[in-house]
């Protein structure tokens, strides 16, 4: 307890800043179990085999106040990405060394090399500065060090490390109390939709315009039953014992809207606080992207044309990945896999069994009441005229739905030619007229090659190639990005 005495002079800053201090250390202490002296009023106990010993206590305290003194390096690893991380001790230094109604303390970064500031995405559309090396705070004499660390199971994660004397333990573990509450509520990470590359990109899911989404009736209802429900119902999914961990295969040729229900489902997951992230082939690795979802579960992870990985990697990759996903369920961990593929027969028969595929959703043309609501959906009300409907159906029968939109957006051109330059309403004939112009690119499409496989011994080639890069250490590409430490576990 402060006294009248020792207040006498100070600033409302200075007092508030000490109040601070002195909650830290309490709090620090009842985690920590400190071994420092207790005190009792105005006086301090000393240890029991002190007592009776006058010239023994006198060296006990002149090695504890030496002690105290002695800098120490205080260091934990956070599982989270280290821009998170970064974020997170910049919002607790402000939350516990900021402003506190009267006053405000700051802190600084100098040292040998100049302060760091990141730019770093925070949503789709804005960004954040987060502070990263090192960060010196004059209150405890203290260096922070913010760095990334490699962890065996989460990958690359955030470590702190804090160079202080001894008798600041307390504060610093308590600091650590308060970043990691911050990691969890405020992170930048859970509960957003972005890409898993090493410096994740966005999803804008408020684009996405469900009432514009057509797809048969059929298509819906397994969309829904098999990874919409599980993010809107999770509790009770969770209750009636429904394992929250999926793999779900969404296949169908080009242009049906397997991606849109990537988007779809996007959305869904961000309304209802799962996290979202999509892998890109040939940008974003494939583990990686599974060790965020596990870091910033319940969440969902997207991988589009798994038939690209399965012809890359003899499909001993999607094994691989579906064996991580097990794992990971293993320890109570919810993430749904969405697969995309526009060519099933690429993969192996023992990849698409139950237990490895959960459930397999065909998308392919739409049946003629959803390619009129589609078409529908696609024209203006204002811009629609005399039109006959069944008419309209029969005409774009068998079109998928990219085909659809096109057909039913070049209805407009065709009505604003047919009136002389005019914006005249679109009719049957127009949309029947748009219909057939396509149906021959459709034809072409659906009997068009793939392109030329490789020959046997190119394959040969490629697969001695890819076991010679799989089997080659990489560069950890935040070593020259951001200084990455390895970690040390060097708590005092």
């Amino acid at each position: 307890m402060t006294t009248d005495t020792e207040t006498k002079g100070k600033s409302p800053a200075d007092l508030a800043r000490e109040e601070i201090m002195d909650n830290l250390k309490r709090l620090g202490r009842i985690q920590t179990g400190d071994d420092q002296l207790v005190y009792s009023g105005t006086k301090f106990v000393l240890p029991e085999n002190m007592i009776g010993n006058v010239p023994g206590a006198i060296d006990y305290l002149r090695s504890y106040v030496k002690q105290q003194e002695t800098e120490f390096t205080f260091s934990r690893i956070f599982n989270y990405r280290p821009w998170d991380g970064a974020n997170a001790f910049q919002n607790a230094m402000k939350l516990v060394f900021g402003t506190v109604g009267v006053g405000k303390a700051t802190f600084t970064m100098f040292g040998s090399s100049p302060p760091q500031y990141r730019t770093v995405a925070s949503s789709h559309n804005t960004t954040i500065q987060v502070p990263w090396g090192e960060v010196e705070f004059g209150p405890l004499d203290a260096t922070f060090e913010l760095s990334g660390a490699r962890h065996q199971e989460y990958g690359l994660v955030f470590e702190l490390s804090v160079t202080a004397p001894r008798k600041y333990r307390a504060h610093i573990d308590a600091f650590f109390q308060v970043l990691e509450e911050q990691l969890r509520t405020n992170s930048i990470y859970r509960g957003k939709a972005f890409t898993g590359g090493m410096e994740p990109q966005f999803l804008d899911t408020t684009e996405i315009d469900p009432a514009k989404v057509i797809y048969s009736e059929d298509v819906m209802v397994q969309l829904t039953t098999h990874m919409w429900s599980l993010l809107r119902h999770t509790k009770a999914m969770q209750a009636a014992g429904v394992d929250l961990k999926r793999s779900v295969l969404v296949e169908g040729p080009y242009g049906t809207g397997k991606t849109l229900a990537g988007q779809l489902t996007a959305m869904e997951a961000v309304n209802n606080g799962w996290t979202f992230l999509i892998c890109r082939p040939g940008k974003d690795d494939l583990f990686e992207v599974l060790q965020t979802a596990q870091l910033y579960a319940p969440a969902v992870v997207w991988f589009e044309d798994i038939d690209v990985i399965a012809e890359g990697a003899s499909n001993e990759q999607i094994s691989k990945l579906l064996d991580a996903l097990d794992s990971i369920m293993n320890k109570g961990v919810a993430v749904l896999a969405g697969f995309t593929t526009n060519h099933v027969d690429r993969i192996q028969k023992g990849v698409l069994r139950p237990g490895r595929v959960d459930a397999i959703i065909h998308i392919g043309a739409l049946d003629d009441d959803a390619l009129v609501r589609l078409v529908k959906s696609v024209l203006p009300e204002d811009m629609r005229g005399d039109i006959v409907w069944d008419a309209v159906a029969k005409a774009f029968h068998g079109f998928l739905p990219a085909f659809a939109k096109e057909g039913a957006s070049g209805a407009v051109r065709y009505a604003i030619s047919r009136s002389g330059g005019h914006r005249a309403p679109v009719n049957t004939e127009d949309l029947v007229n748009s219909a057939n112009g396509l149906r021959r690119q459709l034809e072409l499409m659906e009997a068009a090659q793939e392109g030329v496989k490789p020959n046997p011994l190119d394959e040969a080639l490629m697969k001695l190639f890819r076991e010679s890069v799989e089997n080659t250490k990489l560069v950890d590409p935040y070593d020259s990005t951001i200084g990455v430490l390895q970690a040390t576990n060097n708590h005092e």
